[in-house]
């Protein structure tokens, strides 16, 4: 479990990366990469999704998936919200990651390290800064209650609005209930092409609520109460 501190640094230094050195990881480094498969949270009671590591990539050093047989909505927001976990677990040892979709093939995970050049540390700065400015609001992103915001559920909603999305589209609101209480909402209607990616898109959000919530509160919880809206409570 990570404190306060490193889940915020994950958070931060979390970005998505285009340009990878094509190389072989070593032995420990591939270990290091199954490591941050272990002990993930799950939402679902099915039991958490079963994830392995792949050298057999064209490009970067690999990619992470899981094996799916059922692809419904709830099953594609556990892929997000465990496969996120495992982005922020290869940033905080080291690893550069980007989520990527190819044709008739699940969302996946491609992770290795950044090219070494100037031009691709500008573009990764750059791409940084993007992402600080280019989000929505915060007061764009949430409603209800939104008099009971107070400084610990907004470093739990601000890590929400840095979660990355398609197109960076972050199709959620976030609806405060009560002081202990959020409901996280996904868009409802969406054409059938984008039910994918929106629907893990929304998991990646989760995780990153989830994860903050429980560094910094005590008896949290997160529960699905209908296909895309989930609540979030602590004690």
């Amino acid at each position: 479990m990570y404190d306060r501190q490193e889940i915020a640094r994950a958070i931060e230094l979390r970005i998505t990366q285009r340009k990878f050195e094509n190389r072989r990881l070593k032995e420990h480094e591939e270990a290091s990469v199954r490591d941050s498969l272990k002990g993930l949270e799950h939402l679902e009671r099915s039991g958490p999704l079963q994830w392995y590591y792949s050298q057999n990539f064209p490009i970067a050093s690999g990619i992470v998936l899981a094996k799916m047989n059922d692809f419904s909505t709830e099953k594609l927001v556990e892929y997000g919200f465990e496969g996120e976990q495992i982005v922020l677990n290869l940033t905080l040892k080291g690893f550069s990651t980007s989520w990527a979709r190819l044709p008739n093939y699940l969302s996946m995970i491609i992770l290795g390290y950044p090219e070494k050049n100037e031009i691709v540390n500008v573009e990764r700065a750059a791409r940084k800064l993007y992402r600080n400015s280019n989000r929505k609001p915060l007061e764009e992103l949430i409603m209800g209650r939104t008099e009971l915001l107070d400084p610990d559920m907004r470093e739990i909603l601000l890590s929400g609005r840095l979660a990355p999305s398609s197109f960076n589209r972050q199709p959620w609101t976030f609806e405060i209930l009560d002081e202990r209480e959020i409901a996280i909402h996904g868009w409802k209607k969406l054409p059938v092409i984008y039910e994918e990616v929106i629907s893990i898109d929304l998991g990646v959000v989760l995780s990153h609520v989830y994860l903050m919530a429980r560094a910094i509160k005590s008896g949290v919880t997160l529960e699905r109460k209908s296909t895309r809206t989930y609540l979030l409570r602590w004690s």
